[in-house]
């Protein structure tokens, strides 16, 4: 059984994910640290800990924070697929890759491991393995934002406007998280020489994101790459 850590404890909790989020990950890991004096128990602390070790390019001492966090809790996900992430991190793929299928082995739907798994795949070698987790995410993506759309729309005709907006407003979340996977596609299809593939991923991605730079540049090289084909 899991006790809720006391309020104190909380708020040193809350404190590090607020200076995560503007990336000022030592004041983070001080927080983080008082919370754990509090509560050393704190299965959120002990796996945010990891994530905060990681984001300072200490992905072997992370690694200690997700096991301990999976030894109060044996399937936290959170915790199995940021210690797959350290992993990869270190290059160690098979160990990387071990984590993901565990997730995935106790909820097939969780777009965060296919993402992951696809990317220890595309290092490996694996395209077509790769490819296929990629597709995995964008279309459970897909089906997550229909189902919040719907939902939206049913609120819409109740006259509740302003949950309809949340719904709406996480569908656009949702639909933003495929910028990544999109991007690793499109990548990986270029590696393979599909170019023209590559850009149409790259073309999705842009509708996302219509003034990206880096996007933009990178759908230039691969009109260069066609055209050198062509020609």
């Amino acid at each position: 059984m899991h006790h809720l850590p006391i309020s104190e404890a909380r708020y040193c909790f809350e404190k590090a994910r607020d200076l995560c989020k503007i990336n000022q990950f030592n004041e983070a890991l001080y927080f983080i640290d008082e919370a754990l004096k509090l509560y050393p128990l704190y299965l959120n602390g002990l796996n945010q800990k990891g994530v905060v070790l990681c984001k300072l390019g200490k992905p072997k001492e992370a690694i200690n924070f997700f096991n301990r966090a999976i030894e109060i809790k044996s399937n936290y996900i959170r915790a199995w697929n940021n210690k797959g992430c350290a992993f990869f991190k270190l290059g160690k793929c098979m160990e990387a890759l071990d984590c993901f299928n565990f997730v995935l082995n106790i909820k097939p739907g969780n777009d965060v491991s296919w993402k992951y798994k696809g990317r220890v795949l595309s290092k490996l070698g694996k395209f077509d393995e790769a490819l296929d987790c990629f597709d995995t995410v964008l279309t459970l993506r897909n089906k997550y934002a229909k189902i919040w759309e719907k939902k939206a729309i049913n609120l819409l005709n109740h006259n509740k406007t302003n949950k309809a907006k949340s719904c709406l407003d996480t569908v656009k979340k949702i639909l933003c998280k495929d910028f990544e996977v999109m991007l690793d596609k499109s990548n990986l299809l270029h590696e393979r020489g599909m170019i023209e593939e590559s850009i149409d991923c790259i073309n999705l991605a842009l509708k996302l994101k219509p003034n990206d730079i880096n996007l933009l540049n990178k759908k230039e090289k691969c009109l260069t790459s066609l055209e050198k084909r062509i020609f």
